[in-house]
């Protein structure tokens, strides 16, 4: 994975909630989030399968999860066939989701 998104950019401020870079890691023996940070994203690593977007359902399950909020507040915005992702979550501050996230 090649970015050079700072750690700073990880989280951005978008109307109603934040934007973050998540990079994807499916088929991975167990859930984690955060389970890292690396060239400018945050690691997700999910039990599913990059196939008919079980992965893609588990990301937002495990966001939403993570932030408190509804599956509904969360949604991918950028990368929805990439590794690499732009997630939205609503009713989240970028002070908040950079303090849960550890950066």
């Amino acid at each position: 994975m090649v970015n050079n998104t700072s750690i700073r950019d990880i989280v951005e401020k978008c109307d109603g909630g934040v934007l973050i870079r998540i990079f994807v890691k499916p088929g991975s023996p167990r859930l984690s989030f955060p389970a890292g940070i690396e060239d400018g994203f945050v690691i997700l690593e999910v039990r599913s399968p990059p196939l008919a977007g079980k992965a893609n359902r588990e990301l937002v399950k495990s966001v939403a999860k993570f932030f408190g909020v509804s599956s509904s507040n969360v949604s991918i915005i950028g990368g929805i066939k990439d590794r690499n992702k732009i997630v939205r979550v609503l009713g989240v501050t970028v002070e908040s989701a950079k303090r849960e996230l550890g950066i």
